[in-house]
């Protein structure tokens, strides 16, 4: 069985193609999981051990590592990749005004339609809206809704925050615990 370094999926040996994210492995395999030369350097890359200068199997270890790397990193919840680099470096500053005014936010990050990076956010931030006021409905109940509203709010605004510092980080992640609640997805 081989497993895709794109994205983990176990296919079989005589596959050319990943059946999930269409990785082709006829492109990839030119030395990293066979034994063959390096064009480079003229150097076996093949699966034999090399000793570094401490001593230690550098060359296995990097192929074990380079080949399970995608797959330990691979997030589903990252939509990072989908955007262009140039329109988050760009629009991160639109971006992160939903997340600090709110509706007034929501408002003015529509000032660049263009912006799939800044559409995210904003469609991230009126999640979080309608979630506040659903939550702002446990506080009709006396004091049990009133801490468990209190709770919630508490929640949501520790999610903000996580949402602000991945948007000034250039970051289109799925917000926690509130992507996972159906309706808002």
């Amino acid at each position: 069985m081989k497993i895709c370094p794109k994205c983990g999926n176990q296919i079989g040996d005589e596959a050319f193609f990943c059946n999930n994210c269409g990785f082709s492995f006829s492109e990839s395999s030119g030395g990293s999981t066979q034994e063959g030369t390096d064009n480079n350097s003229g150097t076996n890359t093949g699966n034999t051990a090399q000793q570094g200068m401490n001593g230690q199997n550098t060359q296995g270890q990097y192929q074990q590592n380079a080949y399970r790397q995608p797959y330990m990193n691979y997030d589903p919840k990252d939509h990072t990749g989908e955007f262009d680099p140039r329109d988050i470096e760009d629009n991160r500053l639109f971006a992160s005004l939903p997340y600090f005014f709110g509706i007034l936010g929501i408002l003015a990050a529509l000032l660049v339609p263009e912006s799939a990076f800044t559409r995210f956010h904003v469609k991230a931030e009126i999640k979080l809206v309608i979630a506040s006021v659903i939550v702002c409905l446990a506080f009709i109940v006396p004091v049990l809704g009133w801490i468990v509203g209190g709770v919630c709010l508490t929640v949501l605004a520790v999610i903000k925050i996580i949402a602000i510092v991945w948007v000034l980080q250039g970051k289109a992640k799925d917000l926690p615990i509130i992507s996972s609640i159906g309706f808002l997805r």
